[in-house]
Order: C-alpha cells, then sequence, then structure tokens
C-alpha cells in the first residue's frame, strides 16, 4: 500500500483552509475541559426507548433498480438491530432535496449512483477542483461516507455491488446483510460512536467478549449475520440521544469528529494504536484476515482523509 504521507500532507492543507470555529462557545478552563470530556462518568443516562427519524432516499435512476428491490429487508434489519438498543428508528421515505435534519434527531441516508456520491463528497468535504484527482485516490475503495455535522450518510451503491462482487459471495442473503450491516455501522456514527479500532484501551473492543461476535462499530462486518455492542456504547448513544454529556461534548466542537476524538483521547489517556490500525484491531480483537468492509476506513486511508476535512464523521 502506497504510504498515506502524501495524503496527510495534502488533507492536513484542506483541513487548514476549512477547520470550523466554535462559535460563539464559552472557553473552559483546563478542569472544565477534562470534566466534559472524561468518559469515566457519563453521568446520569436515561436509558428509555428513544425515537429518531431517518429520511431514506434512492436516487430513481436505473442503475440503482437492485437497491430498490434490497432496501425493504435491508432496512428492516436495520431497525431491528437498534431496536435491540432501544432506538427506534422512525422511516420517512426522502425525497430529492433532505427535509430539516438534525443532529441525534432527524437524519438522512442517501443511496446514490456513483457519480451522485462523488459531488456529494466534494460538497461535503469542502473538497476544490483541483484537489479533487487526490480526493479521488484516497477514497478509491470506499463507497459510504457518515458526516455528523451534515446528519447524512451517503452511499455509492455501484462501489458496494463492486465490492459485492469482488468476494464472489454469490449469496443473495449473504450480500443484503452486508449492506445492512454496512448501514447499521454507519447509522452508528450519526449516533455519536467512533470505530471499535479507534484506541487500544478504550471500552470498545472489535469482538465481543464470546469472541465470535464483531462489533458493529468494527469493519468485520462484511456477510455476518449477527453484531453486537458492549454496553459502553449502549450508554455513549443513549446519552447523545437524550442531549446528556456525550452531546454536550459534540456539540461543544460544533458535531467535528475529529476533534472530539482528540479531546477524549487526551482526556481519558486513550491510546491509538502504535503501528496502524490493522495491528490496533489484532491487539484487541486477536482476529485477523476478515474480509473488508468496504465502507468509510477499510484500510487506513481515510485517516488522511479525516485530517484533510472537518466536514467528515466516519473517517478515524
Amino acid at each position: 500500500m502506497r504510504s498515506s504521507w502524501t495524503a496527510a500532507v495534502f488533507l492536513a492543507f484542506i483541513l487548514f483552509l476549512h477547520l470550523p470555529a466554535a462559535a460563539g462557545a464559552k472557553e473552559l478552563s483546563p478542569q472544565e475541559e477534562a470534566g466534559l470530556y472524561s468518559l469515566a462518568d457519563l453521568g446520569p443516562v436515561d436509558l428509555a426507548p428513544k425515537k429518531v427519524t431517518v429520511e431514506l432516499y434512492v436516487a430513481p435512476e436505473t442503475e440503482l433498480a437492485a437497491c430498490r428491490r434490497m432496501m425493504p429487508l435491508v432496512w428492516n434489519r436495520v431497525r431491528a438491530f437498534y431496536d435491540r438498543m432501544g432506538v427506534t428508528l422512525v422511516h420517512q421515505e426522502g425525497g430529492p432535496q433532505p427535509g430539516p435534519l438534525a443532529p441525534g434527531a432527524r437524519l438522512r441516508v442517501e443511496m446514490l449512483t456513483h457519480k451522485q456520491w462523488l459531488a456529494r463528497s466534494y460538497q461535503a468535504f469542502d473538497v476544490a477542483p483541483p484537489f479533487r484527482l487526490r480526493f479521488l485516490q484516497v477514497c478509491r475503495d470506499k463507497c459510504a461516507f457518515a458526516h455528523l455535522p451534515l446528519s447524512v450518510i451517503h452511499v455509492s451503491f455501484k462501489n458496494f455491488q463492486d465490492a459485492e462482487s469482488a468476494s464472489k459471495s454469490g449469496d443473495g442473503q449473504a450480500n443484503r446483510d452486508w449492506l445492512a450491516n454496512l448501514l447499521i455501522h454507519e447509522v452508528g456514527h450519526l449516533l455519536g460512536l467512533y470505530h471499535a479500532h479507534e484506541f487500544v484501551n478504550d471500552a470498545v473492543p472489535e469482538y465481543l467478549p464470546d469472541g465470535k461476535t464483531p462489533n458493529f462499530m468494527s469493519h468485520q462486518i462484511a456477510f455476518k449475520t449477527e453484531l453486537g455492542w458492549v454496553d459502553f456504547q449502549k450508554r455513549l448513544v443513549h446519552s447523545y440521544l437524550g442531549r446528556g454529556k456525550v452531546y454536550q461534548q459534540y456539540a461543544r466542537v460544533d458535531f467535528d469528529p475529529l476533534r472530539y476524538l482528540e479531546l477524549i483521547k487526551k482526556h481519558n489517556g486513550y491510546r491509538e494504536p502504535k503501528s496502524g490500525k490493522t495491528d490496533g484491531i489484532r491487539k484487541k480483537s486477536g482476529k485477523q484476515g476478515s474480509p473488508k468492509t468496504f465502507d468509510d476506513d477499510d484500510n487506513g486511508e481515510e485517516d488522511d482523509l479525516a485530517k484533510g476535512s472537518s466536514q467528515i464523521n466516519d473517517v478515524r
């Protein structure tokens, strides 16, 4: 794999150009910041069932005909997963233009042609034309981005189909499971969660204690029939949706997930994998060689993309 150094420099420059500041926020003292971003104590977390409206838009182009056929069963699986967590995803058919969206309240999933996906991604990441070729190289094998500040998930169905074909599964149910798992994972980012392999010493493992069930925020989700979570993740989600401490953490940084990760790393003593994501995954899970998920960050280059835009959620 080509070194990510060039991508890091390029995208760090993009970040310098587009990094937003938290508007009108009162500056916190070091002690206040440490208290806010500590995850050791989330404070009271209301675990009562919560509802989140999700606009689901499938572009009308003929190349998405297979997607339209798959989506009813796929979305049923996504909803069933979150029902188990106490989160009801209220489905609403989306039109070409989104309705009023809001973090943790009203989200949108867009199933797009590849051309549409690229156009949406350029806009979401604010990638100027001179930098688009490099952007294409960085995300050449991705098929989904979740943008937390925008409350939107963009999916290239063509890229998913390409990944599906490359797997040579030939099993329609397995392929639907994979697409459902991808959406489950991306929705997780819009509910305030980060990747399971992000840190080597946090409370989010790559696999559940049974050693077999992948964490839904891992990248070990291709063709899996069962995904799970740990209680810590459930509490993070409910704290976010209930406007508790996690929501306040994100609001403080204008829902910039990169800044959020920097702060929780700093104030919780979390450590990133020393030799890249793969080593981190193996250290936490003891497993390796799982199929790529082809979602937002399956080869590590998305870290570089993350450094290039504060408009991205699903990038670290």
